[in-house]
């Protein structure tokens, strides 16, 4: 009788791993596109798709986005910047001087704080592909 009870205890818990115990997790797909704050391209920032159960996001670099998200629709945050000047040239070390973190290229926000912290942004992501992100100030 214990064999049967240990049986059924690995085979109901094999099914509720495979099945993520019920979860109601959405598929999530790749995405990319333009990020535009008023028209203008972000040059470097964070967006993040999120909703009540699950969330994702990627990186902008040079107004494009990449990101990993799941499906349904999304509430949309992001933080942008704009670069202000180039990169700064890095002087060679000496050979026993410590690590030191590299150099940033000077950059400004260029959103608001209140995309972050209290987005309204929506989008509806129905499968992988082209999404472009055209942020207001206002919103």
């Amino acid at each position: 009788m214990k064999k049967y009870i240990a049986a059924a205890l690995v085979v109901a818990l094999v099914c509720a791993v495979s099945t993520g115990c019920g979860s109601n997790k959405k598929k999530e797909v790749e995405i990319s596109g333009a990020a535009t704050i008023d028209g203008v391209p972000i040059d470097h920032g964070l967006v993040q798709f999120f909703n009540e159960a699950t969330e994702g996001g990627g990186v902008i670099q040079d107004g494009q986005y990449t990101g990993r998200v799941p499906t349904g629709e999304l509430t949309v945050r992001v933080r942008g910047y704009q670069y202000t000047g180039p990169m700064p040239e890095v002087p060679e070390p000496s050979p026993n001087a410590p690590p030191s973190a590299p150099p940033e290229r000077p950059r400004k926000p260029i959103t608001s704080e209140d995309l972050w912290l209290n987005p309204t942004f929506k989008i509806t992501i129905d499968k992988g592909g082209t999404y472009d992100l055209n942020f207001t100030s206002s919103e």
